[in-house]
């Protein structure tokens, strides 16, 4: 039996899901509606590759960050100018 790699689809989803709470944050960031992002997330459609470029591009940021925040260094917050810097 082998695994099939998940498609680009239901990977942003499964992403979305695991962030469900920061959808409003996504959209101010990435430029695409929230509307949207609550479609893509709940199944209602399907994104487009421009789309899903600029979500997966802030779920890199977004992870970069929180590996930096587990490390306990300091961390610019995602969307934040540079010099908005928190320390956990």
């Amino acid at each position: 039996m082998t695994n099939k790699p998940e498609s680009l689809t239901t990977t942003l989803r499964r992403r979305l899901s695991e962030v469900d709470g920061l959808h409003n944050t996504i959209a101010r960031e990435t430029g695409v509606s929230q509307a949207t992002i609550s479609r893509i997330h709940t199944g209602g459609c399907s994104p487009t590759l421009a789309t899903a470029e600029r979500i997966f591009g802030w779920f890199e940021r977004y992870d970069k960050s929180a590996r930096r925040l587990k490390a306990g260094g300091v961390i610019r917050r995602v969307g934040r100018p540079a010099t908005a810097t928190f320390r956990d």
